[in-house]
């Protein structure tokens, strides 16, 4: 394999999408990006009957971000799926909004 290969090779497996934390208070959460290129990215939340509830674009603008997520009133306490979606990768996680 040569340098150039797996050097893009390592930098894909280091790409990461954190959500956190996993129990939301205050109808807030953050989500970090890392060695991610820059593009507009989705952020779904959805009820576990797969209902969207939320969607939010935003702009990610280096290699790492850093974004906070408010919610809206309307969303209820539960437990739900987010789904964070780049032009190149998928994260979904499950949370739980008290």
């Amino acid at each position: 394999m040569n340098a150039l290969l797996t050097s893009n090779v390592l930098q894909k497996r280091a790409q990461r999408i954190t959500v956190y934390p996993n129990l939301v208070t205050q109808k807030q959460f953050w989500l970090q990006l890392y060695n991610i290129d820059k593009c507009v990215f989705s952020v779904h939340v959805y009820s576990l009957t797969g209902q969207q509830v939320f969607k939010l674009f935003l702009y990610h603008s280096d290699v790492h971000s850093s974004h906070t997520i408010q919610l809206p009133a309307h969303v209820q306490r539960g437990v739900y799926k987010v789904a964070v979606r780049t032009s190149d990768s998928h994260h979904v996680q499950p949370i739980v909004i008290e």
